[in-house]
């Protein structure tokens, strides 16, 4: 019993013994720890930033290899089930990717105090912020705006191939770069046959990387072909001359300044593929001139129209389109094009005319060519499984060889005389100085439209752009418009959009008095609506683009009573300032408005 006693006695001094020599060992390492010298912490901290940097990379790295072997994986499993069908192109991630760097997944850029007025300045030059895109990898991510049901498209394997042009003058290295990298990055290899550059004579001062570093930068580029013109021709002969070098059976024509997005290409082959007739335009996202932030476009509803001041306009299509179109993802018709951005088959655009290259350098040739794929024969659609991003500048940075107004002009009047029959009177009506303009000879292009046997444009009105108010049937009442107990009138002032409506005096006189309250109960000064989104009483009248959907901007009115707004339920008031604003609606002299003319044969529209 003493000898169990006395073992136990001597295991518990040895543990505890063990027990200080380990805690002894432990107090020397960390005060030898504690007592490194500043530049040993800063070694030991540098090799903990690089290990977490590489655990970092190995992470990305099987991902992207998980994403790919997912991707082969479907294409093997489609192959076995349908040897005829592919799958929509999936883009890997770049070896260098960093989702944390600068507008990474079409985030917003933000400029740093110190970098604020080099940032002011590239803005000027190109009329977007240069100094954000210069700051974005060339082969940044985007976001997925598409629709779900598009995401399991599938679509044939023999799609046609696409020769892809891009006519640039003077653009930002980078975002030049990016379109091509974008489209290079995100489209099915075996469906690109070319991507041919247009250099339409850029300025050497300024623009020094677009010479020889341009040459060279693409010279690795197996299909990508340069091409300089010896003078400025202008957008649309360029784009002749890059359609020129073409060998695909389709052609794209991108601006120089937009990104593509995943699953961009398949959609448009695959129309044009199914109908050579078809001219195919992508969901036209938008890329923020100063952020460069990626935003979703319009919601595959939205078409393309024009007014008759010659003008392209996004509208909602009416409801025979919409109902004409079994899924969300179906292709929407479109009577216009925006112009930038499209898929036609390569020989159905040399049969059908190509550009009228007597219109100079842009501007007008979108309306021409809509006019004439729909009066020829032809469809024009918007495809919305297919998203393309672009850069929308509120300026031009650079100069026309002539007038800016006079070209575009110009290239008007010719579409008009060509196209539009007697109902070119409209456009000269809105435009008188433009009667007298020099347009040019239009012969060839007269026996153009004969040759392919056109329909009128009546035809066109009656049969495509379904929903066009004429101008002569486009306004209930018209003119200055008067709250009798002032002498006060509604004037915009030509005020920018965003600012609010003011008054003046009704003896004055001015463009910006003219109001019309519109067949869709809008009140408007040209394409300027009065929008109320401030449903309180005192709210102000704020100056925005017409939308032609109603909400906030749908009003109504009696001869000589109430400007009532519908959403807010308030009237529009005299107020005691230099702004009218809305109040509840009362028998009371500061709401009553007078129009100068009155049509009463003249009858409201139902909204889409």
């Amino acid at each position: 019993m003493l000898g169990l006693r006395r073992k136990r006695r001597q295991l518990f001094i040895l543990n505890t013994v063990l027990a200080l020599w380990f805690c002894i060992l432990l107090y020397t390492k960390t005060q030898g720890r504690n007592s490194l010298s500043v530049e040993e912490i800063k070694v030991n901290r540098n090799r903990e930033i690089k290990a977490d940097k590489d655990a970092e990379k190995a992470r990305e790295k099987r991902n992207a290899d998980q994403h790919i072997v997912k991707d082969q994986f479907n294409d093997t499993l489609l192959q076995s089930q349908n040897p005829n069908k592919r799958l929509i192109f999936q883009p890997t991630l770049p070896s260098d990717f960093n989702p944390n760097a600068m507008g990474e997944n079409g985030e917003s850029v933000v400029v740093p105090a110190k970098d604020k007025a080099e940032s002011d300045k590239l803005f000027k030059r190109h009329g977007f912020n240069q100094w954000a895109s210069d700051h974005i990898s060339l082969h940044r991510t985007l976001p997925d705006f598409r629709h779900a049901l598009c995401k399991s498209q599938v679509y044939p394997k023999d799609l046609p191939q696409t020769s892809v042009v891009i006519v640039f003058h003077n653009e930002a290295w980078s975002t030049l770069l990016r379109t091509v990298h974008s489209v290079i990055d995100r489209s099915a290899p075996d469906l690109i046959r070319q991507i041919i550059l247009v250099d339409d004579y850029s300025t050497v001062k300024g623009h020094e990387k677009l010479q020889e570093p341009l040459t060279k930068y693409v010279a690795k580029f197996e299909k990508v072909i340069l091409i300089r013109n010896p003078k400025r021709e202008g957008l649309i002969r360029s784009r002749i001359i890059g359609y020129s070098r073409a060998v695909a059976p389709i052609v794209t024509f991108l601006d120089a300044h937009c990104e593509v997005t995943i699953g961009w290409l398949e959609p448009l082959l695959d129309r044009i593929h199914q109908n050579r007739t078809i001219v195919v335009c992508p969901e036209v996202d938008v890329i923020h001139d100063e952020t460069f932030q990626y935003r979703a476009g319009s919601s595959g509803d939205i078409r393309g129209i024009f007014n008759w001041d010659m003008k392209f306009r996004w509208r909602l299509a009416p409801p025979e389109e919409q109902k004409r179109r079994k899924s969300p993802v179906d292709p929407l018709r479109s009577p216009t094009m925006a112009g930038g951005l499209f898929a036609i088959d390569r020989q159905y655009f040399r049969e059908i005319g190509l550009y009228d290259n007597q219109m100079d350098i842009w501007g007008g040739e979108n309306l021409e060519l809509s006019f004439r794929i729909w009066q020829c024969g032809g469809q024009l659609e918007i495809v919305p499984c297919s998203h393309v991003g672009h850069v929308f500048r509120n300026v031009i940075p650079y100069k026309f060889p002539k007038d800016a107004g006079l070209t575009i002009n110009k290239n008007s009047v010719r579409t008009a005389e060509v196209w539009m029959d007697e109902y070119k009177e409209f456009v000269y009506q809105r435009q008188p100085h433009m009667r007298k303009l020099n347009f040019g000879n239009i012969t060839e292009r007269l026996e153009l439209r004969n040759k392919l046997q056109c329909k009128s444009f009546q035809w066109y009105l009656n049969h495509v752009f379904t929903d066009v108010i004429l101008p002569n049937e486009s306004s209930i009442a018209k003119g200055k418009v008067r709250n009798p107990q002032s002498k006060m009138c509604l004037n915009t002032l030509d005020r920018p959009k965003h600012s609010h409506l003011g008054l003046s005096p009704c003896a004055h006189e001015g463009k910006s008095m003219e109001i019309s309250f519109s067949v869709l109960n809008e009140l408007l000064m040209d394409e300027t609506c009065f929008d109320v989104s401030n449903h309180q009483p005192g709210a102000k009248i704020t100056l925005l683009d017409c939308h032609s959907m109603g909400g906030n901007q749908f009003w109504s009115h009696k001869k000589n009573g109430h400007l009532r707004h519908r959403d807010s339920g308030l009237c529009l008031d005299r107020g005691s300032g230099i702004n009218p604003v809305m109040q509840p609606c009362k028998d009371v002299p500061s709401q009553i408005w007078i129009f100068d003319h009155y049509y009463p044969n003249i009858k409201a529209r139902k909204h889409n």
